[in-house]
């Protein structure tokens, strides 16, 4: 069997309407006497079902609050009904004793509620909840003690006097105030709850002011009654169930208490003006006064609390910018602090790295670099210094760092001067990945340094090598070059076309580089001629190669559709002390026309005695 369906808000404001025209009928219609208290008793009873609505349909959190509310509401009901018994003369002594007792024990049961609001929730453990419990105590005893302390003898209209008003005012100061008023609290039901609160007060003290009995006042007989159609609203609109949760932080909860405290303060004015009413004096107008006084002390307390709550929200706001920009940035921002250890890493490093921010604190920042990348990366942090200008200590460098899946990638990184800011003592470092930079210029500096066809070296980096190899010629293992050159090389374009000269200058730099060892460097100068750069080398060694390679190029290959057999004419020269890259090549060239003009398919080698062939 399915739960009925919960009221609505729309519900509940029709069932406080119905309690209001309920109120309207009971003042208006019926008659003095035992009819009136009876009518009351409808009344009780609408505000009854709210609360039990508030406590089983809604599941108010405040479950002490309005069990407490509901038992006050079952107490009065109760005492109207002993009223109407005195009133129509059964039982008319042991009714009126009954009926004050009632009394008592309903606003004893609202007092109990009102313990369990300010007790209530996550402070039920908290030392400051306990000081709140004794405000309400102290202030409700106070108040009885000053409005009792008149000397009035004793009769059922002084339970509501001297018990029931103080009670309710110091409800309605210390509770329902800061209920109601706090950030975050304010709702429908919570504000119902404070109206009720208010017109009970007010009707009550009216009552003691005018020195009259309560339902002989027109203007003062329906407030009370006024505050049950309140009770109905509060405890039947959707919103009390959203009264007493959890504050969403730690401000909103500070906020709430300094409601209290400032609502607290309004006990003592109000003690005066009880104390007045049965003493006489300037009470008055102290009280006036010092509730004046009081009121524009917490209207600026209030004040000064929103203005602190509107710049931790903006704090709060400009915090969350900040975080969702480094979430959605790019850029990696690290703190490094003076010990050299990670103290901040923004979260866009687990996009860059594989990694979540928390891996890296506390690590040491020159660990993250490349083994190859630390020494360069000491040295930028050293030349960042301790600059008192944050950006006269700049330093950028581009270094590798090591990602979670055990590569590398290459990162830009920005370093400040060293910085001395609150909350930061140490460098701020920008990190970009340049990772695909940094191969787009490898490969423009690879095409630079090859050849597009065959994929050696070209000229200039063949230059290069061979510079760096005879910058220190030792004579036991001196360099070499062979020059290559293919014999007849045009005529294999003209009759095969250029795709087989291609394919064939293709073949041969691969038995070329097949045929040399791996320190070994094979290039091809232009055109149909290639270069060889033994790393050491002796007399024996270059004939060997030389001859080795002769017999590589001999070997028939596919060009077109048909086998061609390709030879070439190769000049050797090994190098000497003194000699140069230029001279060294020279010689190789020189040695290698000797081998053409001796009928091509042939070498042509001088080793370290100039001339010896």
């Amino acid at each position: 069997m399915s739960d009925p369906a919960v009221p609505t808000a729309r519900a509940a404001w029709l069932h406080a309407a119905l309690a209001a025209l309920v109120v309207a009928a009971v003042v208006t219609l019926v008659p003095m006497g035992p009819w009136r208290p009876a009518a009351e008793i409808v009344l009780f009873g609408c505000g009854l079902a709210g609360a039990v609505t508030a406590l089983r349909r809604h599941r108010t959190p405040l479950v002490v609050g309005w069990r407490g509310l509901t038992l006050g509401l079952l107490f009065f009901t109760l005492s109207c009904l002993a009223e109407v018994l005195e009133l129509a003369g059964v039982f008319p002594g042991p009714a009126g004793g009954v009926e004050s007792g009632l009394d008592i024990a309903a606003y004893a049961a609202m007092a109990v509620g009102a313990l369990g609001v300010v007790r209530g929730g996550p402070r039920r453990r908290d030392r400051s909840a306990w000081i709140d419990t004794a405000t309400l105590l102290l202030a409700g005893a106070l108040a009885a003690l000053a409005l009792s302390g008149n000397g009035r003898p004793t009769s059922g209209d002084l339970v509501e006097m001297g018990i029931g008003t103080p009670v309710l005012t110091a409800v309605l100061l210390i509770v329902c105030v800061p209920l109601a008023m706090s950030h975050g609290g304010r709702s429908v039901s919570t504000m119902a709850l404070l109206a009720a609160a208010v017109l009970t007060v007010v009707g009550y003290g009216g009552r003691i002011l005018a020195g009259t009995t309560l339902r002989d006042s027109p203007l003062l007989d329906p407030l009370p009654l006024l505050a049950v159609a309140a009770l109905v609203l509060a405890g039947r609109h959707p919103a009390v169930a959203l009264m007493g949760r959890r504050p969403e932080s730690e401000q909103e909860d500070a906020a709430t208490r300094v409601l209290g405290l400032g609502a607290a303060l309004l006990v003592s004015p109000a003690l005066l003006i009880l104390w007045t009413m049965g003493h006489g004096g300037v009470g008055y107008v102290l009280g006036a006064g010092s509730a004046l006084l009081t009121g524009m002390a917490l209207w600026r307390l209030m004040a000064l609390n929103r203005e602190r709550e509107r710049t931790r929200a903006a704090l709060t706001a400009s915090e969350a910018r900040l975080q969702l920009l480094l979430e959605n940035a790019a850029d990696v921002i690290a703190i490094v602090d003076a010990s050299g250890c990670v103290a901040y890493m923004s979260p866009a490093v687990q996009s860059l790295l594989g990694r979540p921010p928390a891996d890296y604190l506390g690590r040491n920042a020159i660990d993250l670099a490349d083994p190859r990348d630390q020494p360069r990366l000491r040295a930028a942090v050293a030349a960042a210094g301790s600059a008192s200008d944050i950006e006269s200590g700049v330093v950028d460098t581009d270094i590798r760092v090591q990602h979670s899946s055990g590569g590398t990638r290459w990162v830009e990184m920005r370093i400040s001067g060293r910085i001395d800011a609150a909350g930061i003592e140490g460098w701020v470092v920008n990190l970009r990945e340049v990772t695909d930079r940094k191969m787009f210029e490898e490969e423009l500096r690879r095409q630079a340094r090859t050849d597009p066809l065959t994929g050696l070296l070209n000229r200039a980096a063949f230059s290069e090598s061979l510079a760096a190899a005879t910058a220190s010629i030792d004579p036991a293992a001196p360099p070499a070059v062979l020059f290559v050159d293919i014999d007849d090389f045009k005529s294999v374009n003209d009759s095969l076309g250029h795709a087989a000269g291609d394919d064939l200058l293709v073949t041969v730099a691969a038995r070329l580089t097949a045929d040399v060892r791996a320190d070994d460097v094979v290039a091809r100068l232009g055109g149909d001629e290639f270069a060889v750069l033994l790393s050491d080398a002796d007399g024996d060694r270059l004939r060997d190669v030389a001859d080795r390679l002769l017999t590589s190029l001999r070997a028939p290959m596919a060009l077109a559709g048909t086998t061609v057999s390709a030879t070439a004419s190769i000049g050797g020269a090994l190098a000497a002390t003194g000699d140069t890259a230029e001279r060294l090549l020279h010689a190789a060239d020189t040695a290698m026309y000797t081998a053409k003009r001796s009928g091509k398919d042939s070498r042509a080698l001088l080793d370290a005695a100039p001339g010896r062939i």
